[in-house]
Formats: structure tokens, sequence, C-alpha cells
């Protein structure tokens, strides 16, 4: 089982902002959000072997990409790893699609039987449970009696092998597998025995996730009724040549444009949040910024978003920085 995650709103606020910058863990997250999919389990499919349908047909992503993009995401936190399984692999094509064979370790035979052993509880007499067989019952051969009641009458005992091959008994066979893939044979030592993963979205994150998402897709339908396109998440390149990225990105015509930027904290966001959105627009051309932190910011914070010209909005729900975004910018 993977741990619980006891990651801060904040912290996975950044961590989500950070996946977002990519177009394939933007695509996968937001269908996971759309679709209230909360975990992503891998599927062996025959000849192909272990996939992530689901994030291949999201995406579009090969499975060697998707399965790439999946770990890059649990190493930045956005996504927990949790076992799911753990299987033999070919050690040659590392394909699941494997064979297992019970030889005799007289002969070297795969040509072996697995037979029960079953003990009367009322004689005490134990043989192979084909020889208690009797037109379809089981009777005791040692003593007659009628055995119907598991756990009175009779129990397994143990397992038992046959060999056809050099009809040698043995309780212990030698294990030894085949790849139906590559055809390789290989012995247990030589096995590849590895863990597989599905992927779950962590819960913070996701928290974070639909917060800001709620707060976006209020304030999107506010713009595009005024007239405004909208892009969300919006890229820009800065006059430096790096690409920026806003949460939003609001245009009226050639002149008239802002940006907007979500943040949400457990308690308050701290004021490097608003130097980092100022150096943002520093090396762009947005002249009307908001910040928009839920549930609010650093005191220290709100000194720079007044010196730097950052329209601050600070509030505890949706409906509040909704409010207040549209009083700042005039949409009353």
């Amino acid at each position: 089982m993977g741990e619980v995650s006891n990651v801060d709103k904040f912290e996975a606020c950044i961590r989500l902002k950070e996946a977002l910058r990519e177009r394939p863990a933007r695509v996968l997250l937001n269908d996971m959000l759309d679709s209230d999919k909360t975990k992503i389990e891998p599927v062996f499919a025959r000849r192909k072997g272990l996939r992530y349908p689901y994030v291949e047909q999201v995406t579009g992503l090969s499975p060697v990409d998707a399965l790439g993009l999946l770990e890059e995401l649990s190493r930045t936190g956005v996504l927990r790893k949790v076992l799911y399984d753990k299987t033999v692999f070919c050690p040659d094509c590392a394909s699941p699609e494997i064979s297992i064979h019970f030889n005799c370790p007289n002969c070297g035979s795969q040509d072996t039987v697995k037979l029960s052993l079953i003990e009367d509880m009322g004689c005490g007499y134990i043989d192979k449970e084909e020889r208690f067989r009797t037109d379809g019952k089981l009777v005791c051969p040692h003593c007659g009696r009628i055995l119907s009641r598991p756990g009175i009458d009779f129990r397994r005992v143990g397992i038992w092998y046959v060999c056809n091959s050099c009809e040698s008994e043995f309780d212990m066979p030698i294990i030894t597998y085949s790849c139906r893939t590559c055809g390789r044979s290989f012995s247990m030592e030589e096995a590849l025995y590895e863990a597989i993963y599905s992927y779950e979205m962590e819960e913070s994150v996701r928290d974070v996730a639909m917060t800001i998402r709620n707060v976006l897709n209020s304030l999107t339908g506010l713009l595009r009724s005024r007239g405004f396109s909208v892009e969300s998440p919006g890229f820009v390149n800065g006059r430096s040549g790096e690409e920026h990225m806003f949460d939003l990105i609001a245009a009226q015509g050639a002149d008239k444009s802002l940006v907007v930027d979500v943040f949400v904290a457990d308690s308050s966001i701290p004021e490097r949040v608003v130097t980092n959105m100022f150096a943002k627009l520093y090396d762009t051309a947005f002249a009307d910024a908001f910040l928009i932190a839920i549930p609010r910011v650093r005191e220290e914070g709100r000194r720079l978003a007044g010196l730097y010209r950052i329209r601050l909005v600070e509030g505890s729900s949706r409906d509040e920085v909704v409010r207040g975004f549209r009083d700042l910018a005039g949409f009353s």
C-alpha cells in the first residue's frame, strides 16, 4: 500500500503548477479530474506486455512514454505509487507472459501431476486423493468409511507430485519458467521478479486542483461574458526568451489584456509567490495582473503586491474571491 500523504496545500499547489506546464501531464490530470478518476491501474495485454491503456488513450503517448509520464508525476509528488502486484518477467525481453513448469527432480521432465494428500481423521490413514475416490465419493481405502464432511471426516494435509515420465513421486518440484514471447527458458534464480504499480492522485493535490479549477471556471465565464478571449492555463514568451505560464490569460482586442494566478494554502501564502509573479510580469507585456490567494497572503506579500502593482484578491471560498476579482476588475 502507498503511504498516506501529509503534503500541505501550498506544497501541493506548487507541485501541481509545475506538472501543468507540460501538455501530456496537463491533459492527463484534467481528464482524471473531469472523470473523477482517482487511480490508474496497469493492464497485462497479450503480446503487448504491461501497459497503462487509460494514459495512452487520453494523452496519445506510446506505452513507454505513458509509463515515463506516470513515473515523472510520481517523482514530483503529484501521483503516488501504490503496489498493485509482483510478477515474474523474462530476463531477456522483459515480457510478463510466462509459463511456469513443475519439473521432476529425478529426470527433469515437465510431465508431472499435482495431487492432494488426504487424511481420514477417524483412522488416521493418509494417501493421495485419487486413492480415496470411489464412484464420485471419498471412501477411506483403509477402513472403508465414507468421508463427506471436510474438517470433520477428513482434511487435506499436503501436496504430492508424480512424474508421468519416470514415475517418481516427490513433494518439491524444480520450478522453471519459459517466456511465451521470445521462447527463453530460465530458472527461478534467473527470473526477474518485479513490482507492478498503480498510480493515485495525491489527495492534497486533488483538493487543490479542484479549488483552483472552480475559481478559474468562474473567472473564465465572467470574462467571456465581458467579451474577453480566455486561455487557461496561458503561455507566453517573455522578452528574455523564457516561456511563462499563468493560470489564466485574457484579452479583449489588441490593447486590453490581463493575467491571473491562483494559489491555495492551509493558512497563508508566502511572499515569494508575489515576487515570482512580478518576475514574470517584468519579462512580459502584461500591465494588469491579479493574484488570487486562498485564504490569504502573508503581510509582507501584501506589501510587495502593492509595491509591484499586482491586484491582490484574498478569500476563503470561490464565491468570495470571484466577488473580489469582479470588484477589482471593475465588473460590478
